[in-house]
């Protein structure tokens, strides 16, 4: 059974979080930084999971700690503040995933994070999907009009289910886009197709496309067959936006478009491999609080 460790000053979060972890895992809790360092002296877990807000030594500081005694261990953050005000400091420290404390806390959101990260077990949007939710639909993209077609059939078919889901086309547009032409690359590294012209994949470059729901939320997925993006680059991107000083950047603008305009952006990364953005929006505003970071990379 994977081993967690769960770090908070807050014993009613400690206790939350360890009730809940506790039936499929088995959870040590700390309430300090320096408590947890001890426990990990003598106790290996396979995940810690740390408030970032903590005296004396804050969550970053832990988990730098963390992997510089034990690189082994999956490191998460949790928090209840914006968590785009560390997102400089999560590229420093090479923090990928945080987990917002919302009102109610989403329960289900942090079993798929948590199972990810434990097992690697992170892609295909049935994943992140409720217990009775299901996939309506999939598609592949072997060219720039197809990815046209497949975009305009997805949002025909959730406008058809759920109304109103502008937003989820948007992010959709740039989800695609991205895939289908920067992915690719040619032998010797470089941009292989110019943005937005007419253009056929290879059979190797093919995107696929996935569209699902269950009974909170909808969402896509957009996979392609090359990994070429990473887990720094996509941190440094969204620190530029986020900062202001990449205003006028052209690339990471998907990134942090899809961050804005979506309730839930995961990113996942087999290098080398494939490359899955997975966006979801919810049906109603059931979970109030602050957007998460989510990038997995193998």
């Amino acid at each position: 059974m994977p081993a967690i460790l769960i770090v908070d000053d807050e014993s009613a979060i400690r206790k939350l979080l360890s009730d809940y972890l506790g039936k499929t895992y088995e959870v040590v809790c700390a309430q300090s930084g320096a408590e947890a360092l001890s426990l990990l002296a003598v106790r290996p877990v396979d995940l810690v999971i740390s408030d970032i807000g903590m005296p004396e030594m804050n969550g970053l500081e832990l988990l730098r700690a963390v992997r510089e005694r034990h690189p082994a261990i999956k490191c998460a953050l949790l928090t209840g503040n914006n968590i785009d005000r560390f997102i400089k400091f999560d590229r420093k420290e090479y923090i990928a995933n945080i987990i917002p404390k919302t009102v109610p806390f989403n329960f289900a959101e942090l079993s798929a994070i948590v199972h990810g990260l434990v097992t690697g077990d992170i892609f295909g949007l049935r994943r992140y999907l409720l217990a009775g939710g299901d996939i309506l639909s999939e598609h592949r993209i072997t060219s720039s009009d197809e990815g046209k077609s497949v975009r305009m059939l997805v949002m025909t078919l959730l406008t058809g289910r759920f109304g109103n889901v502008r937003d989820m086309e948007l992010v959709l547009d740039e989800a695609i886009t991205n895939a289908v032409y920067h992915a690719p690359s040619a032998t010797d590294g470089t941009k292989k197709y110019k943005s937005y012209s007419p253009i056929t994949l290879e059979p190797d470059e093919y995107v696929y496309v996935e569209c699902g729901c269950d009974r909170e939320k909808y969402g896509v997925s957009v996979t392609d067959r090359k990994g070429r993006l990473k887990k720094e680059t996509v941190l440094y991107k969204m620190e530029r936006h986020i900062s202001g000083a990449g205003v006028l950047d052209e690339s990471g603008r998907g990134i942090h478009i899809s961050r804005l305009f979506a309730d839930r952006m995961i990113i996942n990364i087999d290098p080398g491999k494939r490359t899955e953005v997975i966006l979801m929006n919810y049906l109603e505003p059931r979970y109030q609080g602050f957007k998460p970071l989510y990038i997995n990379e193998l």
